[in-house]
């Protein structure tokens, strides 16, 4: 869902955006610089990562900036006043509020995607732009290294007899990718997203296995399935 999002996301920003012309007003040079887009809330789902990775906001001298959106560059103005900065966009004033190298932005053109969206940037290269910062608190909390403790069957019987109980690790790392092993052996990397408690895998493993997660009360279960099985692993941190 949040890759469709995404997607979705950026057809209508690009959509919205038009270059745009006029006066931009007093400006804060200490602002000047690109920024990324670390969040983006849509629909009661948060994005970051890289479902926000492809847009940028970079502003310049006299109160031009630009606005990239997966690739494609978009002229816009710009101004500050005090803790604000407003955003011309096609003759509409997009106001935000500037923080600690941040740039957010509630309602972002929402009367022109017909929709409420609130964008956060963060000046590239600084603290804030590190992407631990803005994840919640679920997924901050699988980030780590975990190995298998106890597998069972799709029926929830015991299958140590079949596999190895610790035949799996997993190391979830802050950008949204993990490196998965299983009997020892590296079998390969996947991009995962969380909803709710359920962990969506997007990529198959090189031995052709996928996963499913759900991480519960502390408690992180991957179903493993390959021409091998299909198997439930109960990891520990």
């Amino acid at each position: 869902m949040k890759k469709f999002l995404s997607v979705f996301v950026t057809m209508m920003l690009c959509l919205s955006m038009a270059a745009c012309s006029g006066s931009s007003g007093k400006v804060d040079e200490a602002l000047l610089g690109k920024y990324i887009c670390v969040t983006g809330t849509m629909l009661g789902v948060t994005m970051s990562g890289d479902d926000m990775s492809g847009f940028e906001l970079e502003l310049q001298n006299k109160g031009k900036a630009t606005m990239k959106i997966m690739g494609e560059s978009h002229n816009i103005k710009w101004s500050s006043e005090d803790s604000t900065i407003t955003l011309k966009i096609d003759g509409v004033d997009v106001v935000g509020e500037v923080g600690e190298d941040t740039l957010t932005f509630e309602g972002f053109l929402e009367e022109e995607i017909g929709m409420s969206m609130d964008l956060t940037f963060a000046k590239e290269g600084s603290d804030a732009a590190k992407p631990e910062n803005y994840l919640p608190e679920n997924e901050k909390a699988l980030i780590g290294d975990w190995k298998s403790a106890s597998v069972a069957t799709s029926l929830g019987d015991d299958a140590s007899g079949e596999v190895e109980p610790t035949a799996l690790t997993a190391t979830f790392d802050d950008d949204h990718s993990v490196t998965v092993s299983f009997m020892g052996e590296e079998i390969g990397t996947s991009k995962w997203s969380m909803m709710t408690e359920t962990i969506v895998f997007d990529d198959k493993l090189d031995n052709g296995a996928s996963l499913l997660g759900d991480y519960k009360d502390g408690e992180l279960t991957l179903n493993y399935n390959s021409d091998d099985g299909y198997y439930v692993f109960t990891m520990s941190k």
